[in-house]
Parts: structure tokens; sequence; C-alpha cells
């Protein structure tokens, strides 16, 4: 596992920022958008016909009109394949695909970098985040018309050829962050687009990571995983017979997943809006039913001076 301890200390020191300020306001939301990933599969760029659907759901904590903490759940779906990779850097000869559906959950602080306030009737506000989440991710191959596990089949040997490499993880962890845009449409609620990045702390999502194992023993002991980890046999008509060694991928670097889409959010307050912020405190009024000509009654109730009647 590799350390990021430049994002390690950015994060915690935004937490411990965050955690002197009051908060204001709670929302809560949802998101629907859209998915991609960059790894061994598609080292180049998120490739336009490997978009998939995500969504989620969010809570968000607002301190003030700078700073906001989010929680949230999102199920984004991600694939690649080596179709869209070019014949020059010999990645398309591989042959190698997957999909995998990722399970996130995680939480950010959000930093608004104008004010940010429902009252306010800003038309537009910017924001940038940050954080850290965890994941499920369970990346599957097609054969024949039927998806296969990955990961229980060692496609690189793990526990099969090499008893000391274990299997890599179902569950990962990632550093989000990224940037988005929020509109107050009304007091009550609030449209958003939001783009983020996902540096995940495996190199798996794609199954792939270091070199080709012994393919020939690999058959012996579990054809289907040998197939799989091998595929060129299915696209050239004279490939390698045995690729024992080579790269199968690029282990110097982690994967990525991309999560971006549209949000709609409900801020929570009471029936009166925000009243614990000072300057939208109301002054409620009651007024008594005349008597035998008797004057109304006005009762003024002063939030300054706790509910005291004048």
């Amino acid at each position: 596992m590799r350390r990021y301890p430049f994002f390690a200390l950015l994060f915690v020191s935004l937490c411990f920022c965050s955690s002197k300020l009051n908060a204001q306001w709670y929302e809560a939301g949802l998101m629907i958008g859209a998915s991609n990933y960059i790894g061994d599969i598609s080292p180049e760029g998120m490739a336009p016909e490997e978009y998939n659907l995500s969504f989620g759901i969010h809570g968000r904590y607002n301190y003030n009109k700078f700073v906001s903490f989010k929680a949230f759940f999102n199920k984004a779906q991600i694939s690649g394949s080596d179709k869209h990779n070019s014949y020059i850097n010999g990645l398309r000869q591989r042959n190698l695909s997957f999909r995998s559906t990722i399970l996130e959950l995680g939480v950010v602080n959000e930093f608004n970098l104008t004010p940010y306030h429902p009252r306010d009737d800003k038309t537009t506000v910017p924001y940038i985040f940050m954080g850290i989440s965890g994941f499920y991710y369970n990346p599957q191959a097609e054969f024949k018309g039927s998806w296969y596990d990955l990961r229980p089949l060692g496609t690189e040997g793990q526990e099969n050829l090499m008893a000391n490499m274990k299997k890599y993880s179902s569950i990962g962890f990632a550093i989000p962050f990224g940037f988005g845009f929020k509109w107050n449409i009304t007091q009550q609620i609030n449209l958003g687009a939001e783009f983020g990045m996902r540096l995940a702390v495996t190199d798996y999502l794609d199954d792939v990571s270091g070199r080709y194992p012994d393919v020939d023993q690999l058959k012996t002991t579990d054809p289907l995983a040998a197939t799989l980890s091998f595929r060129s046999p299915e696209f050239m008509p004279d490939p390698l017979e045995n690729p024992q060694g080579e790269m199968r991928g690029n282990p110097d670097t982690n994967d990525w997943y991309f999560i971006g889409g549209i949000t709609l959010s409900i801020n929570l307050t009471d029936k009166y809006g925000m009243e614990w912020e000072e300057k939208f405190k109301q002054f409620s009024k009651e007024e008594s039913t005349p008597f035998f000509g008797k004057k109304k009654k006005v009762v003024k109730y002063r939030s300054d001076t706790k509910g005291k009647v004048e």
C-alpha cells in the first residue's frame, strides 16, 4: 500500500480547522451522473466510450458561509477495454477488459470560494472539496457471453502459483477531491453540479497490475484463470505461447475513478427558516380578540431577551 503523507496531512488540517466552527444548517440530497476510470486498461485518460451511470445520496452539515462537511454514499459503474487503445503501444493486442461496480462511502470538507447562504440569493457559488472514502469493488470480465469475478481467480498467479502473494482485497480506500457549483433555487432547495476525482489506494480496480504468471502452469490448475489472464490468443493469430514474466500492467501507478453529476438538496430548517441566525430572527405578533370595545392587545416577543414580554 502506498502512502500519501501530503494528502493525509492536508485532510487532517482541514478537519481540525473546520471543527472550530459552529454549525448553522443541515441539508439532505441526491446525486445522479456519470462515472469513469483511468488505470492499466485505460492509461492515457478516460475513454469516452466507457462512461457509466452513477448515483448517490448525501447529507451536508454547514458550519458557516464558507465551510461545510458532507457525508455521502455513491454507487458507480466503471469499465475499460483494450479495444480503445492503440496497436503502437501494444495494449490493443493485450485484449483485456473489465467492468466493476463501486459502492463508496466517504466524507469530505467543502470550501466555498465565495460566501454562500440560502437567503443570500446568490446565482452561482463555486466550491472545492477534499476528504477520504472507503469502497467495495469487484472487477469482472466477459468470456463467451458470461461474466466472471476476477479477484477469486488470481489472474496474476496470486495464491495459485505464488503462495506468498495474497489476492488483493475487495475493499479499498481513496482520496476524493474536486470542485463544484451550487445554486439556491429557493430558500429551501439547492441545485448543484459536481466533478470529483478519486485517487485509489490500490492498483487493482481493473484486476491488472504486475506481470503475467506462468500461463501454462496456471492452465493445469485453473484453465479459466489462465484464459482470462492472457487473452491475446483471442485477438492475435500467433501470440506468445507463454508470456511468463512479461509486463501485464504498470505496478508503479495506482488507479483512479471519477464521479460527476447533478445534485439536488433540501435545507433542513424549521418552518420559519433559519431563525438561529440573528438577522433572520422573527418577531411574532399575537393579537387578542376585541371584547366590549376594548382595543386589541399586541404581545411582542423579543428574540434578544429570550422570550420576555414587552
